[in-house]
Formats: C-alpha cells, sequence, structure tokens
C-alpha cells in the first residue's frame, strides 16, 4: 500500500480527483437560489437558511386533515381578484400571488401534487390540487395506492408487470409507515442527486491500481517476484489485499469530502424523515440517512467490482495503457446508452453498469420499481446492484490469482 500511496503519478491523480469533487459539490452550495417572498432572489448560505424556514413552516405529519387544510389554504387564494391574473385564459396567479404563497413553498406542493398525477407525469401548474374536489375531505394515502396500483396495472411497450412482482411491489409499500412525516430535507436530496459524482473518485482510484501487476511485467520485477517463495502465494494476497485497502481508504477520502461538503453547506436536518418525502410512492422503506447508507455502501461495492475487474486486466496484460482504456470505457460508457422503449431486459441491463449504478432510484417513479423475476423470486434493483458487483468481486478475484500465477516470465 506504501508503494500505491508514494507513487508519484498516483498522487497527481488523487489530487485532481479530490479538488474535482470538492469543486463540484461545493457548487449545488455556492449556487442555490431561492426567490423570497417579494421574488427577490438570493444565493449560498442565506437562500439555504431562508429555504429551510420556509420548508419548516409546512413541516410535521402529512395527515389527511393537514393536507386537505393546505389545499383549501391554497384554493382560496383564487377567490381574491387581486391574486387572480388577468392576462391569460386560463385562471392563474399574479406573480405577486405566486412568489408570496406558493413558490417558497413549491418543493412541498410537488409533492403533494405529485402524489394526484399519473405515474411519471410532471405537472408544475399544481393543476392536480388546485382542480380537487374537497367537498369530503381527502384520502391522501388512498390516492398514493391509486397511484401505485396504476403504474404497476397499465400496460408498457417495454416490461409488464407480472403478478408476482404486483404482490411484491405492494407488500413493499404496505411496510411503508404513515402517515409520512414531513420537514427539511434539502442536504439529503441534493447528495442523492450528487452521488454519480464519486464515479470521478472511482476512475481515478482505478487508474492507480491498475499498474498493480502490468507495472510489475512492464519493469521486469514479475521475474523476480514469480521466483522467489511466497511470489505466487502470499506476496499476492498482499498486493491484491494491498489495493483494496488503498482504494478503500481514498474513496472513504473521497466521501468524506463531498458528502461533508454538502451536508455541511446544507445541513444533516431531515436524517430520521422517509424517502417519501421525496416521492409519495416511493417503495422502499428506509429512512433518508438509511438510503444514504445504503446507497454508499452501493458505492463501496461498485467500488470493490471495478477494482476487482482492474486487477483481473492488469494480471492478464503487460501494459497499463489498454487496462486504463477498458476501465475508463465500462464507466463511461453508460453515460451515452439511452433508455428504450420497446425492451425492458436491456433498461435493467443498463441500470446495473457501473456509472448508472452509483445512481439513486429512491425517488424515482419508473427506476424505483425495477424489479428482476429469478427463480421465481423479484428483487429490486438496489438489491440486485449489490449482489451483482459481490459477484463481480468473488468471481474476479480468483482469475486475477490464476493469471498472475500462470505468467510467463519473459
Amino acid at each position: 500500500m506504501k508503494k500505491l500511496l508514494k507513487k508519484r503519478m498516483n498522487i497527481g491523480i488523487i489530487t485532481v480527483c479530490l479538488l474535482l469533487v470538492g469543486i463540484l459539490f461545493y457548487l449545488p452550495v455556492y449556487q442555490f437560489i431561492v426567490l423570497d417572498t417579494d421574488g427577490k432572489q438570493l444565493t449560498g448560505t442565506a437562500a439555504i437558511a431562508m429555504n429551510r424556514e420556509f420548508v419548516n413552516t409546512r413541516a410535521g405529519g402529512l395527515t389527511d386533515e393537514k393536507i386537505c387544510a393546505d389545499i383549501a389554504a391554497y384554493q382560496a387564494l383564487f377567490h381574491d381578484p387581486d391574486n387572480v391574473s388577468k392576462d391569460t385564459t386560463k385562471k392563474t396567479l399574479t406573480d405577486r400571488a405566486y412568489f408570496k404563497y406558493i413558490f417558497p413553498y413549491s418543493d412541498y406542493w410537488k409533492l403533494i401534487n405529485g402524489n394526484y398525477i399519473a405515474p411519471c407525469a410532471y405537472d408544475s401548474s399544481f393543476s392536480a390540487v388546485v382542480n380537487m374536489d374537497l367537498e369530503n375531505g381527502i384520502d391522501f394515502y388512498s390516492a398514493r395506492d391509486e397511484k401505485i396500483s396504476t403504474l404497476l396495472n397499465q400496460t408498457y411497450e417495454d416490461w409488464n408487470f407480472s403478478d408476482s412482482e404486483k404482490a411484491f411491489w405492494l407488500d413493499r409499500i404496505s411496510a411503508v409507515t404513515i402517515p409520512y412525516e414531513y420537514g427539511y430535507h434539502t442536504g439529503w436530496e441534493m447528495l442523492f442527486s450528487c452521488l454519480e459524482l464519486f464515479v470521478i473518485g472511482m476512475i481515478g482510484i482505478c487508474i492507480c491500481v491498475s499498474g498493480t501487476f502490468s507495472g510489475e511485467y512492464q519493469s521486469g520485477a514479475d521475474s523476480i517476484i514469480l521466483s522467489s517463495r511466497y511470489g505466487k502465494s502470499k506476496l499476492l494476497t498482499a498486493k491484491i489485499l494491498a489495493a483494496f485497502a488503498y482504494s478503500f481508504f481514498l474513496f472513504t477520502l473521497f466521501l468524506l469530502v463531498g458528502c461533508g461538503i454538502l451536508l455541511a453547506g446544507f445541513g444533516m436536518d431531515g436524517w430520521e424523515l422517509p424517502v417519501q418525502v421525496l416521492n409519495t410512492i416511493s417503495p422502499y422503506d428506509l429512512s433518508l440517512a438509511g438510503a444514504a447508507v445504503t446507497a454508499v455502501g452501493t458505492l463501496y461495492l461498485i467500488l470493490a467490482g471495478m477494482v476487482s475487474f482492474t486487477l483481473l486486466l492488469s494480471a492478464k496484460m503487460r501494459s497499463a495503457v489498454p487496462v486504463l482504456v477498458i476501465i475508463v470505457f465500462a464507466f463511461m460508457l453508460p453515460m451515452f446508452l439511452g433508455v428504450s422503449e420497446t425492451n425492458g431486459i436491456w433498461n435493467r441491463i443498463v441500470v446495473l453498469l457501473p456509472y448508472r449504478a452509483v445512481q439513486t432510484v429512491f425517488s424515482d417513479d419508473f427506476y424505483g420499481y425495477f424489479g428482476y423475476p429469478i427463480g421465481g423470486l423479484t428483487f429490486d434493483v438496489v438489491t440486485v446492484r449489490m449482489l451483482l458487483y459481490v459477484a463481480v468481486t468473488l468471481i474476479c478475484i480468483p482469475f486475477t490469482r490464476k493469471a498472475w500465477k500462470g505468467h510467463q516470465v519473459v
């Protein structure tokens, strides 16, 4: 491990990657924008403080009574002629009324309104709550269940849910505690949206360990190591363990820098809230902190799988250059692979590839319900990602050992 840490090229690569991660995770804090009730723009930490204040005015349990009262207050805005715009044929609020009464709480209204619109749809005008009939009250969680039922039972061109998949997801959603608790959670929401940036660190780490074996071939040290007493046993194990220790140590550093900057800027408030504050139909019974731990655990497993694959390539190739090309290609290719509208199997493969696998699915209608029916059982996409990269690690390591031991010294 000392050799990897002291190597100048590695120090340069990791330094550059750390700087990139630090800058990219600081930008959401620095560029965060909020408009106050007068429409005045605030940025940075001042905007974060005001956003926290706005969100916390809506904090509390999302009971039918609370939501119904909030919607009634929203609809009452249209009863005041001074709040209604006269410049459009549609009934809309004036800019003054919108920025004073609605925009500061737009995240809350996206969540509530989103519960009443079709799956994977977007309604920026919040028309579902504006036009809702409140005469007999509301049943927020029945509406949630209806939306989930629509998602599971409608016909798709790429993948239709089987009865066993439907039962699996309905069982998952029934385990989620209601009513949901709502409050400020911007730090965690930002963290989930930025986790894919840690791919930078993964690529840098894989580049650094790519010469673990191929570097020995190039320098000619392979003949000395392989001919030594423990060259094919203890030294081989030590090299593999050193590569993993180095990788996990540095990746932990990347996580501390990235997550530290983001959560220091936005705060850790809301860690105990359910992931359903991101999407009411999310089928994962996790708090935001629990979801973050799950996501970070997945990142470590992806890293382990990619480091194992890198070591295998390094053991098989005499130069580190093709190893680098293949690894960078493996990480970056999924960025350019689109979602198919007709092939669900393709879509379920794409989301398992390195770049896509680091992206969370807790807030997504589409990816959040990706299931994998295997042997009569159904597994969610989060579990399959974890299992896949554990399998990649367990498969690659023995082949790496075999490749090194079978190397013919020139």
